[in-house]
């Protein structure tokens, strides 16, 4: 009955914390939509989310993935089996390493051939698209490598820890568009590399 009335208890408070963390997140990220549109103007934020988007379409592949991770140490921490668990971890991690690789070369040779080539660019703004390219692959990776151990700490159930993270990365974004003011150049350059930079903090 104790037992019960506890996991009962977490799953309310867990449950809490995430749709906390969902509101707050939409709330921030359109924020931040408007404050980044003005820093940056309509050319180099369409330039951004085109060029950026092309790589965000293998997002699909780390949620997928991340779901059946967790499956995997969710099934291995419930029975207690503790060396199964770090195999399926290590594992994990080797996998996305092996696949965050495939995914940069496909990037590189494809995506490169298929920005300076196909897209509608400004020649003038070739160069910095080209940066929010590499920046975008090089972020892509880093989340790619993350996953497992996001999947760890949702295995364990400590939504609170994942969802002070992912406030903690919109805070942190929304500081680096009011930099974007401060700071003089390309600004769609700069943008890119601080995002890109706040993904390697945070993972």
């Amino acid at each position: 009955m104790f037992a019960t009335l506890e996991n009962n208890k977490r799953i309310a408070k867990n449950t809490a914390m995430l749709y906390v963390r969902m509101l707050f997140i939409i709330a921030v990220s359109l924020y931040t939509s408007r404050i980044i549109l003005q820093a940056l103007g309509v050319e180099d934020y369409g330039i951004y989310n085109a060029v950026g988007g092309v790589v965000a379409m293998f997002s699909i592949i780390s949620g997928s993935l991340s779901a059946a991770i967790s499956r995997y140490l969710t099934y291995e921490i419930g029975i207690g089996n503790k060396q199964k668990l770090n195999i399926i971890f290590c594992t994990s991690v080797n996998i996305q390493i092996v696949m965050s690789l495939i995914v940069m070369v496909i990037a590189e040779v494809v995506g490169v051939w298929f920005l300076n080539t196909k897209m509608n660019i400004p020649a003038n703004r070739l160069y910095s698209a080209n940066w929010v390219l590499q920046c975008s692959i090089i972020t892509f990776m880093v989340n790619l490598i993350s996953v497992p151990y996001n999947s760890l700490i949702i295995a364990h159930e400590k939504m609170s820890a994942f969802a002070y993270i992912s406030i903690l990365e919109v805070i942190l974004k929304l500081v680096i568009c009011y930099l974007l003011y401060l700071f003089p150049g390309d600004k769609l350059i700069l943008w890119s590399v601080l995002l890109m930079s706040v993904s390697l903090i945070m993972r």
